[in-house]
């Protein structure tokens, strides 16, 4: 098999860089195309993606495309795609990486619908944990439905990690060819000052996720997330709000703050924890002070205008205190009136 060059598109069979045999063709994209190909060095399958050749013609493209990979392979995360190799040919830059075999979450949404509140905060707390990791060295900048594929166990894989920075507003790199779905997840900044962005544009792309996921479409001006969904609570149009902010010092200041905000909606919205528009319960109504041995309650009297308000009814032991007062009193005054009346008054 004789090696391909001066190509940009590959078949069945072909053979890139001298070592990877095309099997077939897993996707396109607004980058380039992905292959699965198996490394005839290892006998492993791979997935192999170019990149568009106007972006290997700019010596800046390059430099970033190589210096990302480098970072990317420093990623140490379960749900983070390694990355093994990455090299020119030709017209075409490429780069090989982990063959995933699942389906995409877009996919999943398209066939779907929608999500539960459940499927969306598992898939979307995994994801708020590789972000925490990936960004003490680097920022997706492109996440959307389509780069995160959900494999038959449950777990997720978030690809593409980095790489946006290539076709990101700089110069001539924009996003050729990039379709208006993914768009509508890159936050407003991005299209002012890409060089500037920080994880925050991250957390604004889960943020329309959170939206997109639970109610099958993309978020619109004017329309909160439970007009669409009502049977979850109000307080994840509180979080949709907050996660898309048009200011990047309204959002969440990071992802592990993102992600304990979403794990709170998730409690209310399972009845484990009150939402912050629960209607507040009433006092307890207080029970008055009853003497003891009363049958009921003393009767309540309306009082007249000037008049002065009424003692308050005496406790048992002021009852007891007043009755032996009584008593030493009525002693004290047969004491004192005269012997002859007091002899006078024996039984």
């Amino acid at each position: 098999m004789q090696p391909q060059t001066g190509k940009t598109r590959y078949h069945t069979g072909d053979l890139i860089a001298d070592r990877y045999k095309v099997r077939r063709v897993l996707g396109r994209g607004g980058m380039g195309v992905v292959y699965l190909v198996v490394d005839m060095e290892t006998q492993e399958q791979r997935a192999l993606k170019t990149i568009l050749p106007q972006y290997s013609d700019n010596k800046t493209a390059i430099r970033r495309f190589y210096r990302e990979v480098q970072t990317i392979r420093r990623l140490k995360h379960p749900a983070i795609v390694n990355i093994y190799d990455a090299g020119r040919l030709d017209a075409v830059l490429y780069y090989t990486m982990d063959y995933v075999n699942g389906k995409s979450l877009n996919r999943w949404i398209e066939e779907r619908g929608r999500l539960g509140i459940g499927s969306t905060v598992r898939i979307l707390a995994l994801l708020a944990d590789v972000l925490e990791h990936a960004h003490q060295h680097t920022i997706h900048r492109d996440i959307s439905p389509e780069n995160v594929m959900v494999l038959s166990d449950g777990t997720v894989r978030l690809l593409d990690f980095g790489l946006a920075k290539l076709v990101d507003n700089e110069g001539a790199f924009t996003m050729v060819g990039a379709s208006l779905g993914k768009l509508q997840y890159k936050a407003p900044e991005q299209g002012l000052n890409a060089t500037g962005v920080d994880g925050r544009a991250d957390l604004y792309s889960l943020g329309v996720m959170f939206y997109v996921m639970l109610s099958g479409k993309f978020p619109k001006r004017g329309v909160k997330l439970t007009d669409l969904v009502p049977e979850l609570a109000r307080d994840c149009d509180d979080f949709v709000a907050k996660a898309t902010a048009r200011s990047p010092d309204e959002r969440f200041a990071d992802a592990r703050e993102f992600r304990g905000a979403l794990m709170h909606v998730y409690n209310i919205c399972t009845g484990k924890a009150t939402s912050a528009y629960a209607a507040p319960e009433p006092p307890p109504v207080p029970f008055p002070d009853v003497p003891l041995g009363s049958a009921a309650p003393p009767r309540r009297t309306r009082r007249r205008p000037g008049a002065p308000m009424p003692e308050p009814p005496p406790t048992s032991s002021a009852r007891l205190a007043g009755r032996l007062r009584g008593w030493v009193d009525g002693v004290m005054g047969w004491l004192r009136r005269p012997f002859s009346r007091r002899a006078s008054n024996r039984p």
